[in-house]
């Protein structure tokens, strides 16, 4: 029989991994907005989100080994940060008031055929820019079918960090017209990141990013007559550029991807199940 200080152990180290996964969820940060130019009022405050809307445009470039092949090009305003799914004042923050906050990325995707409405995509590779604007100037142009989102930009951007690979994503239409994304990346913060998000120490490795819309924010070039089965949006027929705008969503980081995350609760578990076994 296993002993009861055994068990005790065990089980204290599985409640221990069972934590680590809990704070793993939402972990914190800390933000000086008072760095790199972008404000003099602003408070270093604490958040674990920050939330946004994004635009982009998504072509088709072609077909290969079976796969129907998008590049996506655009942007995420990040309006606010966020601290247990409560918004933190701006007069803290001063994001959206002295300083932007904000994305340009580019990504591939691989789908299993023509994107439409109930069809997912692996999103195959991506490359981020995250930017401070100080002054809060720039203009964001939203996507069409025929041009891509883009920025305006205003004086010098500060540069805060970098996204350079997909560890998991996905991404698609629903079978209601909206889009979506679901993305984990690795992150990287430049010098003058590490003036802004000052810790941790060394800062999360992971940015983990959800994005959706409704099919309001949705446009696409193909068949527009409904007469004839099209769809008012064009999303409909064989369409081969998506505009997708009105799309919100949230932005956390991490230092363990989330299916590491799942597997190290469950190997917590099988250890205090294997040596129960080998102790009975």
């Amino acid at each position: 029989m296993i002993s009861l200080k055994k068990l005790r152990t065990v089980t204290a180290a599985a409640f221990l991994t069972v934590a680590a996964v809990a704070a793993h969820a939402t972990p914190t940060f800390t933000v000086n907005p008072n760095s790199n130019g972008l404000a003099t009022q602003g408070s270093i405050f604490t958040a674990d989100s920050l939330n946004g809307v994004s635009s982009a445009r998504i072509s088709y470039t072609g077909t290969s080994g079976g796969a129907y092949n998008y590049t996506g090009v655009g942007y995420i305003d990040y309006t606010s940060f966020s601290l247990n799914d409560s918004g933190i004042s701006a007069v803290i923050t001063r994001d959206n008031f002295d300083y932007g906050i904000y994305a340009t990325f580019t990504q591939t995707f691989s789908c299993s055929s023509f994107l439409a409405p109930g069809v997912s995509c692996a999103v195959t590779s991506i490359t981020l820019n995250l930017w401070g604007d100080p002054g809060n100037d720039n203009t964001y142009n939203k996507a069409t079918v025929n041009t891509n989102a883009s920025v305006n930009t205003v004086g010098t951007q500060v540069l805060l960090g970098t996204v350079t690979e997909v560890v998991a994503g996905t991404a698609g239409i629903n079978a209601l017209g909206g889009a979506f994304q679901n993305i984990n990346t690795n992150f990287n913060l430049t010098a003058a990141g590490q003036l802004f998000f000052i810790s941790p120490n060394p800062f999360y490795q992971f940015a983990f990013s959800a994005f959706n819309n409704t099919s309001q924010g949705l446009s696409c070039n193909g068949n527009t007559n409904v007469s004839t089965g099209g769809a008012t949006n064009g999303c409909a027929g064989s369409f081969t550029s998506v505009a997708i705008n009105n799309e919100s969503g949230i932005t956390d980081f991490n230092n363990v991807p989330e299916p590491a995350s799942l597997a190290i609760f469950g190997i917590g578990l099988m250890g205090l199940v294997s040596l129960r076994r080998r102790k009975s």
